[in-house]
């Protein structure tokens, strides 16, 4: 009898180790790790995408390193609502003591940017979808727009399939963040590299994302957190539009973002901000 217990004992101790090997998350660098990451930003895409209208809050951390080595970090909260395929609206707010408060409209061909401490807007007419206005604000301003990948009309096409970047990676770890447990994604290519944190279960939906803009003056990284994500959002018109101050003409947009440059970084990196997107000539630019 003893012999008999003894090796059903056995053959449930194999059982157990083999099916906890099985279960076990896929390891960086294997097949079932690039399937595992095709499948969860395929999913996440997919959501967003079919996704007519949503809204989600940011908390958010620009780091930058000045000469001769400083490190400076500026922080935010951001507010955004999305309405596919042609209308966007995000308040971005300052922390940490900085005067910084701006909501952005966008409506069709029509995109306005406030300055809500003194007043100070400006518009200027852009194209009719959203990607197309994204890129084209990149381009003329010089403007990045860290949720840009993320409100696209194919965040996977954004992330990975960008055939002019040539983006390359996939599974980098399994990380718990704020006490989710989430697949490290990292994706990169000449001009950028994007890190995103999604969760394991769940909604599909990104829980952190980081951005390193490899050709910035100086050395910058964007790390943006979200939170409150609301799929199929009952937003109006009424969201995506913006009531001048009375008495107060829009001045131009490009010396509205000068503005808010110089009063948000440090004096020593202020001569070192790029005017415009770094990138290529004819690729697109780094969100």
């Amino acid at each position: 009898m003893q012999p008999y217990i003894s090796c059903r004992v056995l053959a449930c101790l194999v059982s157990a180790l083999f099916m906890t090997a099985c279960s076990q998350d896929p390891q960086p660098g294997t097949p079932e790790a690039a399937a595992a990451s095709e499948r969860l930003m395929r999913s996440m895409s997919d959501t967003l995408a079919h996704s007519k209208a949503f809204t989600f809050e940011t908390t958010e951390r620009i780091e930058v390193i000045a000469p001769p080595g400083d490190k400076h970090a500026l922080h935010f909260t951001r507010k955004v609502a999305v309405r596919r395929p042609n209308a966007l609206f995000f308040e971005l707010r300052g922390e940490d003591g900085k005067a910084f408060d701006i909501a952005a409209y966008y409506h069709d061909q029509s995109l306005m940017l406030s300055e809500k401490l003194d007043g100070t807007w400006a518009q200027t007419t852009v194209p009719g979808t959203l990607d197309d206005m994204l890129d084209d604000v990149i381009r003329k301003f010089g403007l990045p727009v860290p949720i840009g990948d993320v409100v696209s009309a194919s965040p996977y096409d954004a992330i990975v399939a960008s055939g002019a970047r040539g983006a390359r990676g996939g599974l980098a770890a399994w990380e718990t963040i704020d006490q989710v447990p989430c697949a490290k994604l990292d994706y990169g290519d000449a001009v950028v590299e994007v890190r995103l944190w999604l969760p394991k279960s769940g909604l599909p939906l990104p829980h952190r994302i980081e951005i390193v803009y490899k050709h910035a003056p100086v050395p910058l990284v964007s790390q943006l957190n979200f939170t409150d994500w609301k799929l199929d959002a009952p937003v109006t018109d009424t969201t995506f539009t913006f009531q001048p101050p009375a008495g107060r003409n829009p001045i131009e947009l490009r010396d509205l973002v000068s503005t808010l440059v110089s009063r948000t970084l440090p004096s020593e990196l202020q001569a070192t901000a790029p005017s415009t997107p770094a990138g290529k000539q004819g690729e697109p630019a780094a969100r």
